[in-house]
């Protein structure tokens, strides 16, 4: 994909990222549970060229009790799954036992970042004893996996309402916020079990409330305590066990399982998915030691996956000893570029973002990388500044562009405008960057040194803000400024994530 068919697909990604995060919200404040992103990325929305082949896993794990969740965020709400027949590609492979949940919720992504409503919840089990009953979509194309979507039958008002209950004629009886009485005797219809999952009552929004459907509710969603066995799971058979256990250890403080944890993370034979999730346990309480132990596995010998990973799971690792190494990772001409960009991302979006570390990547000679380190700044510091307005001003063509892009991008107005009136070379690039912030950024901030013959020279820059035939369609750091969506996978909250900065979504650190 190209830049603009990534920014697109973010969009898309950027809903299940919303989802599981809405999803871990309600868990932890709501029932008591203590959840973590379980597949790394669940909660994030940047796109890698680069696939990397994990486990297949459950996006949230409550590291109390063991609960693992899916969540399913789409912009048209309902108990909605992809399956295939292809062994390891069924709706419920992936470490979905009985007892887990499954989150399906509305996504609305009339602004950015999407908001994700309620969550309705259903156990494996009881998807699983009405999947029969489940209708069967056309399959996809071969090249897709043969993939169909499984929809079990369910009822999501168009309209706000209040539920009343079931009649004597078995109909499902709502008042809606005009205050009509409305009927649904569609149900009727349906095979299987039927069930109601409001009381009488309830209120629901638009499209955001399934009323009733096929499908059994929990009994209860509340977290029964401290009840899962991370030593026991630690050293199970089975690899997606084991890699919970070390997640869940990550945010754990038990020392007494650190003998474990080294056990895991020094194991030649180990799964190397479940080795490099232990060494960045470890890495979040003794960097020094650890982060030389992931780094050592990202080298041009190393399968691209490999680094990737490793690469991704530094970026989690909230201590300057990781960005020094995603930093030196990602001036290594040798590795792949992917590779390279996604070191880069972590320095500026990382747990222990480091902008002043992204100079260099800058002006890197392999373009994805340069325009992940610009797209990775969200703020200068007062050196960068300076560093910024001496490339600004050094007639190096690259130097300048990129120094003009950084300033415009942060909104460092005073800077540019200090450009501008002082340094000469810099000039006509201070003038081009002022431009591109567009006129209200500017005019707010620069007051009375925005002159009339400044404006009169801006005023033409900034008439593409009023062209409708302008986009940023082929733009790649407008496409990676929408890829900014990453919840913190050990404390996720969608409270602090949903704040926009200046280009999009802030990261949140542990």
């Amino acid at each position: 994909m190209g830049f603009k068919e990534d920014g697109d697909f973010a969009r898309f990604v950027a809903m299940g990222a919303v989802g599981a995060a809405t999803a871990a919200d309600v868990l932890r404040d709501r029932y008591g549970h203590q959840p973590i992103e379980f597949e790394r990325y669940a909660m994030a929305n940047k796109v890698w060229q680069s696939k990397v082949k994990r486990l297949r896993l459950p996006d949230l794990l409550c590291v109390r009790c063991g609960l693992r969740v899916e969540a399913r965020a789409k912009s048209k709400l309902g108990i909605v799954l992809s399956h295939s027949d292809t062994p390891g590609r069924r709706w419920d492979d992936g470490g979905m036992r009985d007892s887990d949940l499954y989150a399906f919720m509305r996504a609305d992504s009339s602004g950015f970042p999407p908001v994700a409503a309620e969550p309705d919840w259903f156990t494996t089990a009881a998807l699983r004893s009405s999947v029969a009953n489940a209708r069967r979509s056309q399959p996809k194309a071969a090249s897709e996996g043969s993939e169909v979507t499984l929809r079990w039958p369910c009822w999501v008002p168009s309209y706000g309402g209040t539920f009343e209950g079931v009649d004597d004629q078995d109909r499902i009886v709502v008042t809606d916020d005009t205050g009509r009485r409305r009927n649904y005797w569609h149900w009727r219809n349906w095979t299987g079990p039927r069930y109601r999952y409001l009381q009488p009552g309830d209120t629901f929004e638009p499209d955001e409330r399934i009323v009733a459907g096929i499908v059994e509710p929990p009994a209860s969603l509340a977290c029964p305590g401290e009840t899962w066995n991370v030593l026991e799971a630690i050293r199970s058979p089975d690899p997606v066990e084991r890699l919970g256990a070390v997640r869940a250890l990550s945010v754990a403080d038990r020392a007494d399982m650190a003998a474990l944890l080294f056990r895991v993370a020094d194991d030649p034979h180990e799964d190397w998915r479940i080795q490099l999730e232990a060494r960045a346990a470890l890495a979040r309480s003794d960097p020094d030691r650890w982060v030389p132990a992931i780094t050592s596995t990202v080298d041009a010998a190393t399968e691209r996956e490999r680094s990737m990973e490793a690469v991704l799971a530094l970026a989690e690792v909230s201590a300057p000893a990781a960005t020094h190494a995603l930093s030196d990772i990602a001036a290594q001409l040798d590795l792949h570029e992917d590779v390279r960009a996604a070191a880069a991302w972590g320095v500026g979006q990382g747990a222990a973002a480091d902008p002043v570390r992204l100079l260099p990547a800058a002006l890197d000679p392999e373009p994805i990388v340069a325009f992940h380190a610009v797209a990775a700044i969200d703020t200068v510091t007062a050196d960068m500044e300076a560093t910024l307005l001496e490339w600004l001003d050094s007639g190096n063509q690259r130097k300048a562009s990129t120094a003009a892009n950084v300033l415009a991008r942060t909104g460092s107005v005073d800077a540019l405008l200090d450009a501008y009136e002082q340094l000469e070379q810099a000039r006509p690039w201070a003038l081009y960057a002022l431009g591109l912030m567009g006129a209200s950024a500017v005019r707010t901030r620069a007051a009375g040194r925005l002159t009339t013959a400044l404006r009169i020279a801006l005023e033409p820059m900034w008439l593409r803000e009023l062209d409708w035939l302008n986009g940023e369609d082929d733009d790649p750091l407008a496409a990676l400024d929408l890829q900014k969506i990453r919840f913190d996978p050990l404390h996720p909250t969608t409270l602090d994530a949903r704040g926009v900065g200046a280009h999009g979504p802030r990261p949140i650190g542990p």
